[in-house]
């Protein structure tokens, strides 16, 4: 996971994850088959651990927006841990070698499913969010999430991610 989460799909070669994982080429593609199909198990592995630590905040007993904002603060302390690697999930879905391999469909459906429980907060009768709103909302915190991705990714101070959530949080709730 490592591997992949510092360098990239596309900066990552066979020799990268032999040399991580302490094996030869040979033993490698007996035990794992191909660079795709390690990156898929460490895509789901990563799923399970990093993405639904920070989903957690959307299921809670908060108002949905307030469950958004505290998502949005935690991926913006996520962020400032993980300079420069930001979040795999989001950096993968701007990765074009990824676009080309095989993952490109497991990439844009654990995106989707990102997307969509952030939606589903937001579309809760509480929100008073007509479903446009809504929306437009849940575009707005994606946005955001792959905003602050990008602020992580080219090595931005942790005070300016953290703000950033911040601000954004706030927006969230005042929006």
């Amino acid at each position: 996971m490592d591997v992949f989460w510092t360098n990239g799909f596309q900066g990552t070669s066979v020799d990268d994850l032999q040399e991580a994982i302490g094996i030869k080429r040979g033993s490698f593609y007996a035990s794992f088959g191909s660079k795709d199909d390690v990156f898929a198990s460490v895509l789901r592995k990563y799923w399970e651990e990093a993405t639904e630590a920070g989903l957690k905040h959307l299921d809670g007993n908060d108002s949905p927006r307030q469950s958004i904002a505290n998502h949005i603060r935690y991926v913006g302390d996520f962020m400032t841990q993980n300079t420069p690697r930001g979040c795999l999930l989001l950096s993968s879905s701007g990765d074009a070698a990824i676009a080309t391999s095989g993952d490109a469909r497991l990439v844009a459906e654990h995106m989707r499913n990102l997307e969509a429980r952030i939606g589903s907060v937001l579309a809760k009768e509480e929100t008073g969010l007509c479903k446009r709103e809504a929306k437009n909302l849940t575009a707005y915190a994606m946005t955001v999430l792959l905003g602050l991705n990008a602020m992580a990714k080219t090595g931005q101070k942790g005070d300016e991610i953290r703000a950033a959530a911040e601000f954004a949080a706030k927006s969230i709730l005042s929006a």
